[in-house]
């Protein structure tokens, strides 16, 4: 039984905001909780929580951010811990909530990304409670949208969407006041990116005189979005039928290869730049398959200006 204990697969918890924003003034107070997936063990739990490197002094499930000061803005993230009669079994550690902390009088809500054809939210806060009368929103200093209540809606996305934004809000208390935000910086994605086409050799595929071929795009969609296939071609021949999976493997060939992602649901589809493979030995992989998508996408780019494999 021991053994089975030490052994199961760590559990990965992850941290939710409870109280308060990822964007808070100074003064404000932030409540995160370290969250688990079920699990059938009855056990004691115990928790760490991190700022960055540097461990907190706190124990719970929960972490407090009394009277906020602007220099716990960070990255927060926690780490649990099974008391066992064998041992304390830790957990992963769940990946980071960032919380930036304001010591200004506006704040502008804004996500970091937003995708061409979908709409975009923001909100301008305002420290304390302000009869707010009027609130702009600006974009790398121009004026985007000006109306009475502090949350913007950007309807359709374009490209032209990027860029810096603040927002400027006014009220009247004997005279006017008016408050600005810190810049935002929003950075807006294609649907769908044109795919880039890699072709591999490693050992399996060699030992069975194939080529691996696969189609390496980022599909940013918001969930739920319908899926992606992909077709592969060679000499403009299509080979075999579209499929759900990117990649394909094929007998070793010389010709000119491309492979091409469409969303039917969405009338989005992308083709990928030709590859012409002059003879077998493509690429070589060992010991990347940790890193697979990350690795491919910086071997793809560093080929590409070639379009050519050798």
């Amino acid at each position: 039984m021991s053994y089975l204990l030490t052994n199961a697969t760590p559990l990965k918890p992850t941290v939710e905001i409870v109280t308060g924003h990822s964007r808070v003034f100074t003064g404000d107070t932030v409540r995160l909780k370290c969250n688990f997936p079920d699990t059938p063990y009855k056990s004691t739990w115990f928790y760490k929580w991190y700022n960055g490197p540097e461990q907190l002094p706190f124990f719970d499930d929960q972490l407090v951010l009394w009277d906020i000061k602007t220099k716990e803005t960070g990255k927060y993230y926690c780490q649990g811990f099974r008391d066992t009669k064998v041992q304390d079994v830790p957990t992963f550690q769940s990946l980071p909530v960032e919380i930036s902390v304001d010591g200004g009088w506006a704040i502008l809500d804004a996500p970091s990304q937003g995708v061409v054809g979908y709409p975009m939210n923001m909100t301008c806060r305002v420290r304390g409670k302000r009869p707010i009368n009027e609130v702009v929103l600006y974009r790398d200093g121009v004026e985007v949208l000006k109306q009475k209540h502090p949350h913007f809606l950007l309807d359709n996305v374009t490209l032209e969407d990027w860029g810096g934004y603040t927002c400027v809000a006014s009220w009247n208390h004997g005279r006017t006041h008016s408050v600005i935000s810190a810049p935002v910086s929003v950075q807006v994605l294609e649907p769908l990116t044109q795919p880039t086409l890699v072709i591999i050799e490693d050992e399996m595929t060699r030992s069975l005189s194939m080529l691996k071929l696969v189609c390496v795009l980022d599909y940013n969609v918001p969930a739920p979005a319908p899926p992606v296939l992909y077709y592969f071609y060679m000499n403009n021949d299509r080979l075999g039928t579209p499929t759900s999976e990117n990649f394909t493997l094929i007998k070793k060939s010389r010709g000119s290869f491309k492979c091409q992602a469409k969303v039917s649901e969405l009338g989005l589809f992308r083709w990928s730049d030709i590859i012409f493979v002059s003879y077998y030995v493509v690429f070589m992989c060992h010991g990347f398959s940790t890193r697979f998508p990350f690795f491919l996408k910086a071997i793809a780019k560093a080929f590409r200006k070639t379009n050519k494999w050798a």
